[in-house]
């Protein structure tokens, strides 16, 4: 496994996007095998049509290759990847609407484009980073202070409540949420 896994999460994201910044391709390869999907996916969501999709998700990566230097790696590179993604479909989607003669076709791209061009696309790309980011926080939570955080907040369960069906003390059930809490706070601070 290379060398910018073996750091904390924070660490990961960072040294991930300095590498592929400083033309890491085995770095960039490993981004393309886990996100190729989901850019041809999220792209096929406007554009419509498979081989379009594919085209501007490989045209997304060749992109990120080439803006490389600019990659920030404070910053979350695969929003940068989305954004990329986004411009690529609202392009292909804007010259497609010149040549167009159908006006419901006319009308469906105009939505298409719409749609990307709303706050709300923006929003739901950084919302995927920070599904990811809880995700990952979560699975690094210790199994009892996952179990606690689990019984509040899925089972709306007190501390009190968890406490008696656990066999914890409340200060002990207490400590394992400011614990979970935490650490969510401190991953999720990196992406403001």
């Amino acid at each position: 496994m290379p060398p910018y896994y073996n750091s904390s999460d924070r660490e990961i994201l960072r040294v991930f996007s300095e590498a592929i910044k400083a033309s890491d391709t085995e770095a960039y390869e490993v981004l393309f095998k886990a996100e190729y999907e989901n850019v041809k996916f999220f792209i096929r969501h406007y554009v419509h049509d498979g081989a379009e999709s594919e085209d501007l998700a490989q045209e997304t990566f060749a992109s990120l290759w080439t803006n490389r230097d600019r990659i920030d790696p404070q910053r979350n590179i695969r929003s940068f990847l989305f954004t990329i993604a986004r411009n690529k479909a609202l392009n292909h989607l804007s010259s497609l609407r010149t040549r167009l003669t159908d006006p419901l076709e006319r009308d469906s791209v105009n939505l298409s484009i719409e749609s990307l061009s709303s706050e709300h696309v923006i929003s739901r790309i950084d919302a995927m980073d920070m599904k990811r980011i809880i995700d990952l926080v979560y699975e690094r939570l210790p199994e009892l202070t996952r179990r606690i955080f689990v019984m509040n907040r899925d089972g709306n369960m007190t501390y009190e409540e968890i406490a008696e069906s656990t066999g914890l003390t409340v200060k002990k059930v207490e400590y394992n949420m400011v614990k979970a809490l935490k650490q969510f706070r401190n991953k999720l601070s990196l992406f403001k």
